[in-house]
């Protein structure tokens, strides 16, 4: 059960929402059998973490049912009505939270019901929050808010037509079709950011989409442009965050241009409090291609993350909405940390966020990241000790995690260790096919340049030396190597 979908929830539950959910399952109206309320009653002894020996199925099925047989079918039925409770539970919890669109749909349910007057007070209640209250902040996605407010003056106009309401339909059918305009352009940004990350990790050519060519076709005739410079109703909160998805549009199909990178940045940075922390984690994804896309070297782009999270930290909105850190977070913070000689600092983050990544990687990625510092500090093996205690990731980590032994073996002129660890992997990858062909070959680039390494190392031949620099690219690490190497030998 250690692995289970039920755990996995629960370990994201905070002692309060604990409570709340204890009081879920022993509702009648919620839940009727008792084995699924003594279940939870077990596993609740183990929160936060959830991660005891006790917790195994056949350990558990002991303590429920005392003298009798394991009886995998009941066992799992009972986890299962368990494991259904905890997702109706967080969508229940996320839906209370979002209380536009809880209004909006007893709306729509009353006027089912056939029920005018109610759902006329209802509206008007709903009107008067909506233009005091409503604020993109508080949705973890813009694209939520931008939903549920066009759907509120969409159905706000229906009604005054249905139910003959003395007010002027028109404003009403102006702003939802502001908001529904807002939301497709930034779902439509949002895809083509994706649609060009996808393109860059692809061998194969890839044609531009449908939507892309669309935008391209409004580009060329500077609509798009003409539109956000003279419509007022950009200046607003919901407009502002549309317009910062328009110049990371810009920046992102610009092919490089620096000036459209800088005025997407720059923007977002003065406008960052207008965003959720969900939303500043797409920003940042592409902040970071378009970073990529200026064909900067491996250190400017390593520079530019890091002053974004530093930036991010000093606004105090590093954190998730539940509390926690994204492990991408830290291992970004960590890598390129390293990478521009800032182990101090990278130490000092890991430590200062460490109880705020999630529970159940939390030790894989610490064990990691101080690995990857050791490594920066030359302590080669100290940073080996770190690795074997990495356990059950996923093939992406492996990859990651199989890269710094081998950068290790070469530090440490253990050539012998360094074939026997790619031999090992190379295994392992033919009987997981779960990764991408680019990424596949990159890892055997990557290995071969470490070879070519050690062949340089024990033969030095300039010629050689100057075509392994070349196809190193920018990347700091062999660019360190190769000059190490170039030193010495001269």
């Amino acid at each position: 059960m250690l692995k289970s979908s039920l755990l996995e929830i629960l370990r994201t539950f905070s002692k309060q929402e604990l409570i709340k959910f204890e009081d879920f399952v022993r509702s009648p109206y919620n839940n009727k059998v008792k084995n699924v309320v003594n279940l939870f009653a077990e596993i609740k002894k183990y929160a936060p973490e959830f991660s005891d020996e006790n917790l195994e199925k056949e350990k558990v099925w002991t303590r429920l049912f005392p003298g009798k047989k394991y009886n995998y079918g009941i066992m799992k039925n009972i986890i299962y009505v368990l494991t259904g409770l905890s997702e109706k539970f967080i969508l229940l919890e996320e839906y209370s939270v979002n209380y536009l669109r809880c209004e909006i749909d007893l709306i729509e349910a009353a006027h089912s019901k056939n029920l005018p007057k109610f759902t006329s007070g209802k509206i008007d209640q709903l009107e008067k929050k909506i233009n005091i209250e409503i604020d993109p902040n508080k949705y973890s996605s813009i694209n939520q808010f931008l939903a549920v407010a066009y759907k509120f003056f969409d159905m706000k106009s229906s009604f005054i037509h249905e139910y003959n309401l003395k007010q002027d339909r028109q404003d009403f059918l102006s702003r939802s079709s502001d908001y529904l305009l807002f939301n497709f352009l930034v779902r439509s940004f949002k895809i083509i950011h994706n649609s060009s990350v996808n393109q860059a990790q692809v061998t194969r050519p890839v044609s531009s989409n449908f939507l892309e060519k669309f935008f391209l076709k409004l580009n060329e005739h500077s609509i798009l442009e003409e539109l956000f410079l003279n419509e007022n109703k950009f200046q607003d909160k919901p407009g502002k965050i549309v317009y910062c998805f328009y110049l990371m549009y810009k920046a992102l199909t610009s092919k490089g241009d620096k000036t459209e990178y800088v005025k997407f940045k720059t923007y977002l940075m003065e406008n960052i409090d207008l965003f959720s922390a969900y939303e500043l984690q797409n920003l940042n994804s592409c902040r970071n291609t378009c970073a990529i896309f200026l064909n900067s070297s491996d250190e400017e782009v390593a520079r530019e993350a890091l002053e974004w999270y530093k930036f991010l930290e000093q606004k105090n909105i590093l954190l998730l909405k539940n509390g926690l850190i994204h492990n991408s977070i830290m291992l970004t913070v960590v890598n390129y940390s390293i990478k521009l000689k800032e182990t101090q600092y990278a130490e000092e983050f890991l430590n200062r966020y460490k109880d705020k990544l999630p529970a159940e990687s939390r030790d894989n990625t610490y064990n990691y990241c101080m690995a990857m510092i050791h490594f920066g500090k030359g302590e080669f093996g100290k940073s080996l000790e770190c690795l074997s205690g990495i356990s059950d990731v996923d093939m992406i980590q492996k990859y990651l995690i199989k890269k710094l032994y081998l950068r290790i073996y070469y530090e440490m002129n253990d050539y012998e260790s360094f074939i026997y660890a790619f031999d090992t992997f190379a295994h392992f990858k033919k009987r997981n096919k779960i990764t991408s062909e680019p990424r596949s070959q990159a890892f055997n680039d990557f290995v071969n340049s470490i070879r070519s390494l050690f062949k340089l190392r024990n033969k030095y031949d300039k010629y050689e030396a100057i075509k392994l620099r070349k196809a190193a690219g920018d990347q700091i690490w062999f660019l360190e190597k190769l000059d190490d190497l170039e030193k010495l030998n001269n």
